[in-house]
């Protein structure tokens, strides 16, 4: 397969009205590309008749995807084997009614989730069958894993040309801010904005901070998925992130500074701390993408508490 031109290909991405997905639009929309964002409320992707449907109307010669039935830790408790079921069932029917449309591409975004516990680090791709996904994330993990085969086996049978991307974690402005939503950045974020808007002179964070984290701005990996589109890659997962690992203490000092908040911060080592370590090798996405984080970690924390500043959750 040679590269694709962007310029007035029709693009569909699915999840495209969520917080990566309002991202890879806007760069895809940069490429001169016919953009089509689709939400959860536009068609029913785990049923094979609606996944026809939206290949007959969109007519996508790219379909990037984004959508996931996914959650925080006490949604993937409550939803192990929903979260398992439909999140295959998405990705088998737009893999077989792409097939049978002729897609030009399809790119799949993939989880770390999908990494096993004890995988060496930094996390290389070949390490995503050493082990089994475990914890709470497991069977989503798990789904992602059959999807980085179906993709494969997509390709090599029916010729499909599939992208498949893992991404590390990811933040910037029009992340989630709620409660029940934010992950650990907007998390910090909103605690730290609302301790210094209180006057609090400390602010109590979980654990002891040890524990090492990679996070990747949204802008970098919308990037990322574009060049994965474009370009003619091997159908293997490509680990997208900066390859930096950043202690939790790190990061809530850098958070700490970009809010302007002067008071103390503690820790508390009662509370758990997570995992101890967690980053990626990004070799494979320099290699094949030519793909490089470009956005420094403090400058993007900046820019995410002034967005969060402008636009207050609760």
């Amino acid at each position: 397969m040679t590269a694709l031109e962007l310029a007035g290909r029709r693009v569909v991405v699915t999840g495209g009205r969520g917080f990566l997905g309002r991202y890879v639009c806007k760069a895809f929309e940069g490429r001169g590309a016919d953009v089509v964002p689709l939400g959860s409320s536009d068609y029913d992707l785990t049923e094979q008749s609606e996944v026809r449907r939206l290949y007959a109307e969109q007519s996508p010669s790219i379909l990037i995807h984004l959508a996931a039935a996914c959650g925080g830790i006490g949604a993937n408790v409550e939803n192990p084997a929903r979260f398992l079921y439909e999140n295959a069932l998405m990705g088998l029917a737009l893999l077989e009614e792409g097939r049978r449309s002729e897609l030009d591409k399809l790119v799949l975004i993939s989880t770390t989730c999908s990494y096993p516990k004890d995988a060496p680090l930094p996390l290389h791709e070949d390490s995503i069958w050493s082990g089994k996904p475990v914890g709470a994330t497991g069977p989503y993990g798990m789904a992602k894993r059959l999807l980085h085969e179906a993709c494969e086996t997509y390709g090599r049978q029916y010729g499909l040309p599939c992208a498949v991307l893992v991404p590390a974690n990811l933040y910037g402005p029009g992340d989630h801010f709620e409660e029940e939503k934010s992950h650990v950045i907007p998390a910090i974020i909103r605690r730290y904005v609302e301790a210094q808007d209180a006057g609090l002179e400390e602010v109590s964070n979980w654990g002891t901070g040890t524990p090492t984290r990679e996070f990747l701005h949204a802008a970098d990996a919308a990037e990322a998925i574009v060049l994965a589109a474009e370009r003619d890659v091997p159908c293997e997962p490509i680990n997208l992130g900066t390859g930096v690992e950043t202690s939790i203490a790190d990061l809530t000092t850098m958070i700490a500074d970009a809010v302007g908040y002067e008071g103390r911060v503690e820790w508390d080592t009662s509370k758990p701390d997570g995992q101890p370590r967690r980053y990626l090798d990004v070799g494979r996405a320099r290699e094949h993408l030519g793909f490089t984080a470009s956005v420094d970690l403090e400058a993007g924390l900046r820019e995410t508490v002034e967005w969060y500043r402008a636009n207050p959750i609760g």
